[in-house]
Order: C-alpha cells, then sequence, then structure tokens
C-alpha cells in the first residue's frame, strides 16, 4: 500500500482513551492552524501513546482546499420513528489518544490543548477506557462483527486510486446509556435487544434473531455487498452520566448514513433498532482522517 494509514486507526491492546473535539475559531489564521496541529501531533507523553487526527469538511477545505475526498460532508440531523433523533453537532478537528495509561493520556491531552486553544474551542473533552473483557457498559461485548487483518483494511480505507486514498471516513458519536431502564430487563430480554448472547457474544440465529436487533439492522448488504465499517469505540462516563463513545472508520462515509437510518427507523423498511430505546446519541460528526503523507502536506 503507497499510502499508509494513520497507525493509530488499527491499534490494539490499549486500555485507556481520550477524546478532544474542536471548533476553529473564525479569525484563526491558516498558517496558525497548520502550525497548531503541526505541533499537537508532536506531542509525545512518558509512556507509548498514539494520536489519530481527523478533520470535519470545513476544516479540510480550510487547510487543504486543492482536493476532498469525494462524499466528505457534515453530519445532518436524521428524524427516527417514535421521537428517536440523531442530532448534528459537526466539528472541525477530532483528537483521539490512546495508550495503556491514563495519567500518559491526560499528559498528551493537556500538551495538545496548549496548542490547539490558540486556534480552536475545544467542545468536547472525554475520557475512555476498556470495560472488563472489552464490553461496553450494558455488558456486551463491543465490536465482535470487526473485520480482521486484510479485511479491517479494506472496510476502513479509502481505496487505492481514489481522492484520499489510504485515508479514512469517520463517525463519532457520544451515545448516554440509561442503565436502570436496560437493566430492568431479563438477560433474555437484552439478548433479543442486542441480537447476540450476553456471556460469550454468539449471535442469535434463525427465529431467536429478532428483526428489531441491534444486529439484524446493522448487519446489512446492498446488492450483495456487505456494509462493513471497523469499529473503535470505547465506553466513557461517571456515575451521574455514562455511555459509549462511537467511534468508527469506513471506506465510504454512505456506510454511515445507511446502518444510522437502519437504526432509526428512516429506512425504507420503517423498522427501528430497539436498542435505541436504552441509549440516545447526544453528539455526531462526519470526519476524514486523512494518510499519514496526506497529514504531513496538510500541517506543513
Amino acid at each position: 500500500m503507497s499510502s499508509l494509514p494513520q497507525a493509530g486507526i488499527f491499534s490494539e491492546g490499549n486500555t485507556q482513551f481520550y477524546y478532544l473535539e474542536y471548533q476553529l475559531q473564525p479569525d484563526a489564521a491558516t498558517p496558525d492552524i497548520r502550525r497548531a496541529v503541526r505541533s499537537a501531533l508532536a506531542v509525545k507523553g512518558g509512556e507509548p501513546s498514539e494520536t489519530v487526527i481527523a478533520f470535519g469538511k470545513d476544516a479540510w477545505d480550510r487547510l487543504n482546499p486543492a482536493w476532498r475526498p469525494e462524499g466528505l460532508r457534515d453530519s445532518s440531523s436524521l428524524s427516527g420513528v417514535d421521537g428517536y433523533s440523531v442530532p448534528s453537532t459537526q466539528r472541525d478537528l477530532l483528537f483521539w489518544i490512546q495508550s495503556h495509561r491514563r495519567d500518559v493520556n491526560m499528559q498528551v491531552v493537556l500538551a495538545i490543548h496548549s496548542f490547539m486553544q490558540t486556534v480552536g474551542v475545544l467542545k468536547l473533552d472525554l475520557a475512555g477506557f476498556q470495560y472488563l473483557d472489552s464490553r461496553d457498559l450494558i455488558g456486551f461485548i463491543d465490536g465482535t462483527a470487526n473485520p480482521k487483518e486484510e479485511k479491517a483494511l479494506d472496510a476502513a480505507l479509502i481505496p487505492e486510486g481514489q481522492t484520499g486514498a489510504g485515508g479514512s471516513f469517520v463517525l463519532s458519536q457520544q451515545w448516554v446509556h440509561d442503565l436502570p431502564a436496560f437493566n430492568t430487563l431479563s438477560q433474555s430480554e437484552q439478548e433479543q435487544v442486542v441480537g447476540r448472547t450476553k456471556p460469550d457474544s454468539i449471535e442469535l440465529e434463525g427465529e431467536a434473531m429478532p428483526p428489531t436487533s441491534h444486529v439484524s439492522r446493522t448487519d446489512y448488504k446492498e446488492n450483495g455487498k456487505a456494509f462493513k465499517i471497523l469499529r473503535r469505540s470505547a465506553p466513557y462516563g461517571t456515575v451521574r452520566e455514562h455511555g459509549l463513545y462511537f467511534l468508527a472508520f469506513a471506506c465510504e462515509l454512505y456506510r454511515f448514513q445507511v446502518l444510522l437510518e437502519r437504526m432509526f427507523g428512516a429506512s425504507e423498511d420503517g423498522v427501528s433498532d430497539q436498542l435505541i430505546r436504552y441509549s440516545k446519541p447526544v453528539t455526531s460528526s462526519y470526519w476524514f482522517a486523512p494518510s499519514r503523507e496526506a497529514l504531513l502536506q496538510v500541517c506543513s
């Protein structure tokens, strides 16, 4: 592959995560933005850490007016069934920091913010973590169906020959869980909502799999092509508010839109995902995570 992706997209084994989302100041000069991003990317922690950066459409156009990947756009709100909806809170810059230590992440994000606060306003400041054996706070293993190895590259990266090759389209959403409501369900009822067994994440089969389960609504093929994405989500929160920071990478933005429409009952069949009864998105942004080469060029 001639256009190498940002390595952190595919890194495994880290257990501590941090997410920063910025809105650029309208009067910030483009050279100053480039300098701030370049300095932020150069930040290193006391222990190994990785940072992935992604740009909203307006920020990418501002820093790199020569080209953009086909299909990149701002997120838009989505109205679903029974009053459930997805907001649009499109921001300009996303930093995803990951390591094995919370203190290392804090060291890195404080340094990143020292540069970024000169050109942007911090809109999201969120720490995530691995919960038990990679479970969501609802108790189910997250990302079981993620593609592996070469299939992960195919699902997540814009192919060679296309504009933005080696980069990735990104969807980020902060979901707030209603755990008291979800926990009133029996284990069998919870498994019907998710579409997998709770202890060992085995997919339900046949008549045991409801058409309204999360798996049913997100395991989708169009014209024989599976709409695979690479999920890199992590739980976050406190006693008062907790949930999942959903973070996913795809070779085309269209896949995100279709999956969201299917979850919220906005597709042709009008069926919705029962999981949205127990968790709601409070942020939603589309991004472009450029290849390493393109990132160096846009920051130079």
